[in-house]
């Protein structure tokens, strides 16, 4: 037996609800009811409401929820848990105000970022690839020796860390190494291979020959590559090589090609495979001479070398650049993931977010391993997501919040914590730190990732930035300020600082590719 019953919902709009006598459906129109209710007194639960109503079969599903990256909210149980990293709320008060007062006198905003003399200055797709290339490899630049570092000469001047990077990027790019495109990293190559021929049978172990070379790039670049590419190429070997490739096409690429030996062990298996009654050719048979050779098409893999990789980050004073082997394994993936899913264009990987950051940054940790950046922390996953949330961040900055560049949701990013932000926050009087982290950090030892001291380290100063930046809002209404340009100012600052030699506490040492 089932009743009939109209229920007036929030909107205002009646409903005709057929109730039944089952337990659970009238538990249901119960509960609809009651928020119903609520929803007249101004406290209704939408969530709960949409739920009611799915689970009632009322209308059509719930729009799906804005997309979040879940940073913040992990930032803040890091805090809440935390016992060897506290944040001083007196310190945040009087850093916000610091912090906010010298971000007006330098008038910082996103055009800040393109006025420094490393960044690209175009607003283009090949500038979307150079961001992409270097949030890629945006990781752990800080040597064993404190005053032996990774340093690259560019145009005449000395830089290390970050900037380090980005003047080897652009060393490349001048020297003709398409180091910034994805077909550099990674591509497909196909090829087709003669088998039975009269030129097979002059070869040893009947080695077929590569006739014809199909996809992407001229073929030619690649099988000169490995020739080209040493330690330390000299420009003559790089200019050959330029004059061989097309503007469009990647060069200094590493190929294998089949060996005699495997084409062997390919014969031997056709072999077995025969049946019974098909005798093998032998030596002394000859095939008609009008009898069509036989091919294969055959698809390999083609990939940037370590040898180029290094030759691309050269060091002025021979200090490496740190974790080279995990910096080539990130190109690799980067490269197969965007050849795989995007067809090969970071363009496209931005155009899928459709204009939203949060959902750029979950579309690089879902599908580019060496993007997901979470841990564990007292029985629970935590989620930081450094260098895909910088990626976008240099982007929408990058792109003056235009273009590309241009997201509707860009305050759901928050800070990019790595190991120079808390360094900064705790010279501020933000960050406090248990006796013997601060120890640890001050004797300059090693600091494992995942360790719990780690993650407190990043999560409370995502969650302390995050007070700076309401603090800031809560005194200054109009302020255009977010977590993104607060923390460009504070690595910008703590640079500075490090150039003049006045930092007051080292910054704690992980090596890690997530920052």
């Amino acid at each position: 037996m089932a009743s009939h019953v109209a229920v007036q919902t929030p909107d205002e709009s009646v409903i005709n609800i057929n109730i039944s006598s089952n337990p659970l459906q009238i538990w249901r129109f119960s509960r609809f009811k009651e928020a119903a209710v609520m929803a007249d007194e101004d406290d209704a639960d939408p969530e709960l409401i949409a739920l009611l109503r799915q689970s009632l079969g009322l209308g059509t599903s719930p729009q799906p929820r804005p997309a979040d990256t879940g940073v913040l909210d992990s930032a803040n149980y890091i805090y809440n848990n935390s016992i060897d990293v506290a944040i001083d709320m007196y310190g945040t008060k009087r850093a916000a105000a610091h912090i906010w007062q010298n971000m007006q006198q330098r008038q910082y905003s996103t055009q800040t970022w393109s006025e420094h003399e490393l960044h690209p200055k175009e607003k283009n797709e090949p500038t979307l690839n150079f961001i992409f290339t270097m949030d890629l490899l945006n990781f752990c630049f800080w040597s064993d020796t404190p005053d032996r570092k990774f340093t690259v000469d560019y145009r005449g001047k000395l830089w290390t860390g970050y900037w380090a990077l980005i003047a080897a990027i652009q060393r490349a790019l001048d020297e003709g190494i398409p180091i910034t495109s994805p077909l550099c990293w990674y591509m497909k190559k196909r090829s087709i291979i003669t088998k039975n021929s009269s030129v097979d049978n002059e070869r040893p172990n009947g080695a077929g020959t590569a006739e014809e070379s199909t996809e992407e790039t001229p073929e030619a670049a690649n099988n000169t590559a490995s020739d080209a590419t040493t330690d330390n190429p000299s420009n003559e070997s790089v200019s050959d090589l330029n004059a061989e490739q097309a503007s469009a096409s990647p060069s200094h690429v590493h190929t294998t090609e089949a060996s005699s030996d495997e084409n062997a062990k390919k014969q031997e298996m056709d072999e077995v495979k025969r049946s019974p009654d098909q005798a093998p050719i032998s030596q002394s048979q000859e095939l008609p001479s009008n009898a069509p050779p036989e091919t294969e098409e055959v698809e390999e893999e083609v990939l940037i070398s370590k040898e180029l990789l290094s030759h691309v980050f050269r060091s002025q004073n021979g200090e490496p650049i740190p974790l080279i082997d995990e910096r080539l394994a990130c190109l690799h993936e980067a490269g197969k993931v965007l050849h795989d899913h995007f067809g090969g264009s970071v363009a496209e990987l931005i155009r899928r977010a459709d204009g939203s950051s949060a959902a750029l940054v979950n579309l690089l940790a879902e599908y580019f391993p060496c993007f997901r950046d979470e841990s564990r922390f007292e029985r629970r996953s935590v989620k930081f997501y450094k260098r895909a949330q910088i990626f976008v961040a240099d982007v929408w900055a990058a792109f003056n919040e235009d273009h590309f560049g241009k997201f509707h949701d860009i305050e759901k990013l928050t800070m990019f914590a790595d190991y120079r932000i808390p360094q900064m926050l705790h010279m501020l009087g933000c960050l406090s730190y248990s006796p013997p982290l601060e120890s640890h950090i001050r004797s300059v030892k090693l600091l494992e990732p995942g360790h719990s001291w780690e993650i407190q380290l990043r999560g409370c100063s995502i969650w302390c930035v995050e007070q700076i930046r309401r603090e800031i809002l809560r005194n200054n209404p109009a302020a255009q300020v977010n977590a993104i340009l607060i923390d460009f100012f504070l690595y910008d600052t703590i640079k500075e600082l490090e150039k003049d030699g006045e930092e007051e506490i080292p910054h704690h040492r992980t090596r890690s590719i997530w920052y």
